[in-house]
């Protein structure tokens, strides 16, 4: 059945935010409500109780509008922190499997008005990665179109790397096909999962 053709009670819509949170351990943010099957859309709240704002407050929940600027200013704080944390080990996974000397942290370019997080001398090739953490699917749109701005001149192989979680592959090749301007050749968005596997298919360089 279609998210249109179900009767979405208050009942109904707050199971289905418990089960988000069960699943996610958060509440969803209006992006998450649109495209997860057991809530009707954000537009649907809207038309029906008044929006997700008072939703949220009907239902009880401690964060009720995720648009004011304490609440995304904590999130963004959070985001940095887990960014630098996850950054921390990818560096460690690309050293154990290629070893410390062929791998540079922050490598400069365009004469120095951006970096790499990370550039890679491997046999097969060089690359660069860019480790992002997108708070959700919407953010996730956005970084890539930021990140396909800034490396639009650029030849050399570029991983994009979401490392959030709950971001996953198939998620992300879904978003990566509604885009208008799609991603040149040499540009690839990895989850952590994928991004271990294209490790592995590379072969490191042996430094006598």
């Amino acid at each position: 059945m279609l998210k249109g053709e179900i009767i979405w009670t208050e009942e109904k819509i707050r199971e289905g935010f418990k089960k988000f949170f069960q699943k996610h351990g958060k509440y969803p943010s209006a992006l998450e409500v649109d495209i997860f099957e057991d809530l009707p859309s954000s537009r649907q709240i809207q038309r029906k109780y008044g929006g997700l704002v008072r939703m949220r407050t009907k239902l009880g929940l401690p964060e009720v509008d995720y648009t004011r600027g304490l609440i995304r200013s904590q999130k963004a704080q959070e985001v940095g922190k887990r960014g630098l944390l996850y950054e921390q080990q990818v560096y460690q996974m690309l050293v154990s499997y290629f070893g410390e000397i062929a791998v540079h942290e922050q490598k400069p370019f365009l004469d120095y008005s951006g970096r790499y997080d990370f550039y890679v001398y491997s046999k097969d090739n060089i690359f660069a990665i860019d480790v992002f953490y997108p708070i959700d699917l919407f953010s996730f749109a956005g970084c890539v179109n930021s990140k396909q701005r800034l490396y639009k001149n650029f030849k050399e192989e570029i991983i994009l790397l979401c490392v959030n979680s709950e971001i996953k592959q198939m998620a992300i090749e879904k978003a990566l096909k509604t885009k208008k301007n799609m991603l040149p050749p040499n540009i690839q968005v990895l989850d952590t999962d994928q991004f271990k596997k294209f490790i592995k298919s590379k072969i490191p360089l042996k430094v006598e």
